[in-house]
């Protein structure tokens, strides 16, 4: 009979990663897990080792225990600190093993035995100060030798002391100035546990070695098994105690199956030969034509003789289309484009190549019947062959009636979703005052009808993979707080473009191609963490993106539960797993699954020489957003505050250009903005009175398109952003003399 006994196996040996540098794809802002202990003593010796040498402090040295000390062996204190000299005894007691390093009057052993035996010192408390605190407490009070009897101090001291010893007076209190910009609410200090997670090289598997069998998930918490896993085998079995939540599970496979990477990716479903990677996708052009895009804007020819001319919103949008048009003939002849124009009805001409399809009245207001009509929609030829039918269809666009943007957008993304990786471009002036989607009413039902309208066609575009971008021309009012919920659900563009700069932002957009879908990101960290700002209480935070360009970012930060601060420091290392589940574009399910192990710490000044600042910096812009979309904006502007105190600290004092010329593009894309966001005198006047738990409804009923275009442009920081080179200014020629 085999012993039940639980057998210990070796782990599998970590090899080098497969898929090229970690910091590419998943970014810590520091190396380390860092808590702030609040004079907890740790329970691990190598911490309060490390506590006692970093954070107390080095001038004051520890006292010598169960010293014997003579009634004679006294010094007066020097002459010249004799007029600063207190009414009681504040000499220092030290032994002379510590001499050269004593600042007050030392006291040598005696010479002359034990015969004036004195009651010992009471040890000196070896707690540690953290080293956040030390500017914020009073100095101690040295020993007070309250032992000695009258008779023998008069003995010891000089004439000129033989006063009767006098009770101290009372430790004043210290008066320390308020923060600035303190308000009702403290100072908030910023989190460096922050990670990014760079999707856009995640979901990349062309050149990657993958698995092909499937992975081994935690019953409890949905870990998979890896290579930091510690792993023991009992009998036929292999058993594994969740490195994050300490469930037993029992595995039934061999130890070649076991992961032996901390970076693993796992595909599903077969190759298919016939696939051809050709980018056939649609793009479907969502075009306002009502009676407001007749307005002109005033433009400047560049010819021969500097002229102005007046040209209308229409007509930017009409030459921008056909530059489009044209530009994709020549790089992208396999892509298909279909046209949808909107006033008071909805017309879809789809390639140009057959007759339009004409909504209108009663069927502006039924989505089911909207849904069918679009997935019924021919699908349209390439771009190659309906060239010439487009331009004409553009050409011919002419201003009038409403704006029913809602149906409009609703048949567009329906027409998209034949083939996923397609995008829907809107394009409008105006708010949308007819059909589903009236934006137009103040009316609180009416208004919630709206909103749950964008979100669900967000929604149905999200699943499909569809990109939805939305761009407005400048100096309008289109309730872009509602409307861009669009592309900030599907991972596209909200801009607010001048009609002259159409052009180059289309093509910008044309340019975010959608290389996974249906993505969802699983972050998984021991049952003593806490996500911030989650709604999870659990140790796993999962959040679905769907759509994922090259570009997408998601950054989130974590701590450590304070209830369990002293249990943790006796821990070396941390684990940490990211997993990252999508499909492919060639239809296969992949996950991607990264372990790590991080050490912790709480000594702050290795954090400042240390930490990624473009980690903080885009974390700080996309929480600074969110929050505000959620109706915190108080809350955002104390985030944005704290990061950048932190930022400009660490800056200054690392004295590193790269990252200096990082803080100053942060300071103009990100900071700013927020700056003008918190400032501006519409989210002042939200933000008086209000508590911070409003949704955001009523936060964002009110706001204008600039203010609303500011928060999407924080939610969706990039790290491109702060990594541009910055413009330094020409230098100037100083005419000699």
């Amino acid at each position: 009979m085999k012993d039940s006994t639980s057998q210990l196996l070796p782990s599998p040996e970590v090899t080098p990663f497969q898929f090229g540098c970690l910091a590419e794809v998943m970014e810590f802002a520091y190396s380390h897990i860092v808590y702030n202990s609040q004079n907890i003593p740790s329970p691990n010796p190598r911490n309060r080792d490390h506590e006692q040498r970093h954070d107390r402090p080095a001038s004051i040295p520890d006292l010598v225990e169960n010293q014997t000390y003579s009634s004679t062996s006294f010094r007066p204190l020097p002459i010249q600190a004799s007029h600063g000299l207190h009414q009681y005894d504040n000499r220092f007691l030290q032994s002379r093993g510590d001499e050269n390093n004593c600042v007050y009057a030392t006291v040598p052993k005696s010479s002359h035995g034990n015969r004036a035996k004195h009651p010992t010192l009471p040890a000196r408390s070896k707690r540690s100060t953290p080293i956040d605190e030390e500017d914020n407490q009073a100095p101690p009070l040295p020993p007070r030798l309250n032992s000695f009897s009258t008779r023998q101090l008069s003995a010891t001291l000089p004439c000129s002391l033989n006063e009767p010893p006098l009770v101290p007076p009372p430790r004043p209190k210290r008066n320390f100035p308020a923060p600035k910009n303190s308000g009702s609410h403290p100072s908030k200090k910023a989190n460096v546990n922050v990670v990014s997670v760079n999707l856009g090289k995640l979901v990349d598997i062309s050149n990657v070695q993958s698995q092909t069998v499937k992975a081994i998930y935690c019953q409890r918490c949905s870990a998979a098994l890896s290579s930091i896993s510690r792993i023991h085998q009992k009998y036929a079995d292999i058993i594994w105690p969740c490195e994050f939540c300490n469930k037993h599970n029992v595995v039934t496979r061999s130890f070649s199956t076991i992961p032996n990477s901390q970076d693993v990716m796992y595909l599903s479903g077969f190759v298919n030969e016939d696939y051809v990677n050709v980018d056939d996708s649609l793009v479907v052009f969502c075009i306002d034509v009502s009676g407001s895009m007749c307005a002109t804007n005033e433009i400047e020819v560049a010819d021969d003789v500097s002229r102005t001319v007046h040209i209308s919103r229409l007509q930017s949008v009409q030459e921008a289309i056909l530059k489009s048009l044209s530009l994709m003939t020549q790089t992208c002849p396999q892509k298909r484009v279909a046209l949808v124009t909107f006033n008071d009805e909805v017309t879809v001409y789809g390639d140009g190549l057959s007759e339009p399809t004409r909504l209108r009245d009663y069927q502006l207001l039924d989505s089911d019947y909207l849904k069918e009509r679009g997935r019924e929609f021919p699908a349209p030829r390439c771009i190659a062959e309906s060239l010439h039918a487009l331009n004409y269809r553009v050409h011919e666009m002419r201003e009038q009636g409403a704006t029913a943007l809602g149906p409009a957008a609703l048949i567009s993304v329906s027409i998209a979703s034949k083939k996923p990786g397609s995008k829907v471009i809107i394009c409008t002036d105006g708010r949308a005052n007819t059909g589903l989607g009236y934006l137009e009413s103040v009316e609180e039902d009416i208004y919630e009808c709206s909103r749950q309208f964008y979100t669900d066609v967000g929604e149905q575009a999200t699943l499909s993979g569809v990109i939805v971008s939305v761009l407005t021309i400048e100096g309008t009012d289109c309730r872009l707080a509602e409307l861009g919920k669009l592309a900030d659900q599907t991972g596209g563009r909200v801009n607010i473009v001048d009609p002259t700069n159409l052009p180059k932002e289309i093509q910008a957009t044309l340019e975010d191609d959608v290389i996974a879908t249906n993505a969802t990101v699983t972050f998984v960290v021991p049952e003593q963490m806490y996500f911030g700002y989650e709604e999870e209480t659990g140790n796993k935070y999962v959040k679905r993106i769907g759509n994922v360009t090259k570009d997408t970012e998601l950054t989130f930060e974590f701590g450590i539960k304070e209830c369990h601060i002293e249990a943790v420091q006796a821990i070396e290392k941390l684990p940490f797993q990211l997993q990252v589940s999508f499909t492919t574009q060639d239809n296969r399910q992949a996950c991607r699954v990264i372990s790590q192990e991080k050490h912790i710490t709480n000594n702050s000044s290795l954090v400042e020489d240390n930490v990624n600042i473009t980690v903080l910096g885009i974390h700080a812009a996309q929480l600074s957003g969110r929050l505000t979309m959620e109706g915190k904006v108080k809350e955002a502007r104390r985030e944005m505050e704290a990061q950048k105190e932190l930022i400009q600290k660490i800056v200054e004092k690392k004295q590193n250009q790269k990252e200096e010329d990082i803080y100053q593009n942060w300071l103009c894309s990100v900071a700013v903005v927020c700056e003008d966001l918190t400032n501006t005198q519409q989210v002042d006047n939200i933000a008086q009175g209000k508590n911070e738990t409003e949704n955001s409804d009523s936060v964002f009923k009110v706001l204008s398109d600039e203010v609303a275009n500011m928060v999407y442009r924080l939610k969706n920081a990039k790290s491109k952003m702060l990594k541009k080179p910055v413009s330094k200014p020409k230098p100037t020629l100083v005419p000699m003399l």
